[in-house]
């Protein structure tokens, strides 16, 4: 199974999941989980960064996406998924916020377009964005050679 989520979601920490980011940066923040890579492919070109608006957004990251070739991306996915646990991909944002929106949700609905399979947002269950937030413990982030 494939999800999207945002790097910060606690259950990522679980270690029940194969995290893969989808951005051209990696986090500035410490993680309490492995990446296992990164899918530049799926991150928006950079002419895209300053798009804010969703409806302008998503043509020209759909024509992006269909570039790179459904097969491509199918390709590279199979092989997270081969690693035997369901793979998250991951960007910044968080999407409960009411109003927001992000590239792994247009990217969600291009791959149900292609292929049609559904990539769910995986559950977080971290506070909710409009409460009072806990403070997180430090840990040095891992990452594994990309």
């Amino acid at each position: 199974m494939i999800y999207t989520s945002r790097y910060q979601n606690r259950e990522l920490a679980t270690g029940h999941y194969t995290v893969v980011g989808i951005t051209r940066g990696r986090p500035k923040f410490p993680l309490k989980y492995t990446l296992e890579g990164n899918i530049i492919e799926i991150a928006p070109p950079g002419y895209l960064f300053n798009e804010y608006n969703r409806a302008k957004f998503t043509p020209p990251y759909f024509r992006h996406l269909d570039n790179v070739g459904k097969d491509k991306i199918v390709r590279i996915l199979d092989r997270y998924e081969a690693l035997g646990k369901d793979v998250v991909l991951c960007c910044f944002e968080d999407v409960r916020k009411p109003n927001e929106w992000c590239h792994r949700l247009v990217f969600a609905e291009w791959y149900k377009a292609r292929t049609g399979i559904v990539i769910p947002e995986l559950k977080d269950p971290s506070p909710d964005p409009g409460g009072s937030r806990e403070p997180q413990e430090e840990e040095p982030t891992q990452y594994k050679m990309w």
